[in-house]
């Protein structure tokens, strides 16, 4: 079946969105301790809306760009550097980052864990084989405004895979609508063939 062309819907009132993402911001800066220590790790996404809103049928809206795309990658950083400044005060190792996602910055979040949940997210990307020598300047999201947040960290783009199992139905007719780009390679796992697809490529905070 051939795929119907995805529109996109106009969004209005951005000084509104602006808002917003300062908003957003601010209401995650402080880490909850105490939500840490019981659940072992905690995370925010981008809950700004419309970005966040289930897409209605072929109908999205564009990802955030200009002062949107900004303010969301300057809260952000001042939210990890928040929660960094709280997790160094425990004094115990944690799993800290940024997912910053490069065709899809919507998706973005910082992420944390403690405890043995530290390594839980260390096997969820895969590092780009070739890195480019420019690094995060070759990123989308880089420009005059955003420079002074994201030369804060080195980051190194890796990507998020998913398998496809090649035993199962509904994988083997999800595989098949593809971007046939996507594809990597065959691997066997647990006995099974699977087929390894590029979802997206993000950036990530070198240690």
């Amino acid at each position: 079946m051939k795929n119907k062309k995805t529109k996109y819907r106009k969004i209005r009132g951005i000084n509104r969105r602006k808002r917003a993402i300062d908003q957003w911001g601010n209401a995650h800066t402080s880490l909850d301790i105490n939500l840490l220590n019981d659940a072992k790790r905690d995370y925010v996404k981008f809950w700004v809306q419309p970005w966040y809103r289930l897409p209605l049928g072929n109908s999205i809206y564009p990802e955030p760009t200009g002062d949107c795309e900004y303010l969301l990658i300057k809260n952000l950083n001042k939210i990890y550097q928040s929660w960094k400044n709280t997790l160094d005060n425990l004094q115990k190792p944690y799993y800290l980052q940024i997912w910053l996602f490069e065709d899809y910055i919507s998706q973005s979040q910082v992420v944390c864990a403690i405890e043995d949940h530290k390594d839980f997210y260390q096997n969820t990307f895969e590092t780009v084989n070739v890195q480019t020598s420019e690094g995060i300047k070759s990123s989308m999201h880089y420009n005059s405004d955003t420079a002074k947040y994201l030369d804060c960290f080195t980051w190194q783009l890796s990507r998020h895979i998913r398998a496809y199992d090649m035993t199962d139905d509904d994988d083997i007719e999800m595989f098949a609508e593809t971007d046939p780009s996507k594809f990597l390679k065959n691997e066997i796992i647990e006995g099974r063939e699977h087929r390894l697809v590029e979802i997206s490529k993000l950036w990530l905070i070198l240690s």
